[in-house]
């Protein structure tokens, strides 16, 4: 038996299923005779791009042991459950059953979260608490350096007239051959 990560992502407004999916999963896999190495609903999350014009998706994620035949059985689910809305299905060397990655991240978000937001009360503490802001010493404005004045052209001649004289008498020329 092969070790395999599946990943998928469930459509946001059927993340309820996401759960029931991963039980499924798991019993058709052990019915098998493999063995379920992890299992986790990761949450959530905010996609790198629309899928199916989502912008969120529930992730789950399974590290099994099993073989051919199962994978094409969990295959053929992804294609006509019509909640998932992405799936990947990666050979691994070995078994892994720490927690991923990508649910630490989750974690640490919503922490993170839950720690930014501070109650009505620590709101108002914060802005009694406030320093006024201290003047800076304004800098004196920099003089730009001041271009070196171009030729003048005489009196009554411009660029465009030498041009124009330029190309007379060159079809001056022309018509005297």
């Amino acid at each position: 038996m092969r070790h395999y990560e599946i990943v998928f992502l469930v459509h946001p407004d059927q993340s309820d299923q996401t759960q029931a999916v991963l039980n499924k999963f798991s019993t058709l896999v052990e019915e098998s005779g493999g063995k379920v190495h992890r299992s986790e609903d990761i949450g959530s999350r905010k996609l790198a791009y629309p899928i199916q014009d989502q912008f969120k998706a529930s992730y789950a994620l399974m590290n099994i042991e099993c073989n051919q035949d199962v994978i094409n059985e969990i295959k053929n689910s992804f294609k006509f459950n019509d909640s998932i809305i992405r799936d990947l299905i990666l050979t691994k060397k070995k078994e892994y059953t720490e927690t991923s990655a990508l649910s630490k991240q989750t974690e640490e978000e919503e922490k993170k979260e839950n720690f930014e937001k501070p109650s009505s009360k620590e709101k108002k503490e914060v802005i009694d608490t406030k320093e006024e802001p201290k003047e800076e010493p304004k800098e004196e404005p920099k003089e730009e350096p001041k271009e070196e004045p171009k030729e003048e052209l005489k009196a009554g001649e411009s660029e465009l007239s030498e041009e124009s004289n330029d190309s007379s008498n060159t079809e001056e020329k022309d018509g005297d051959a």
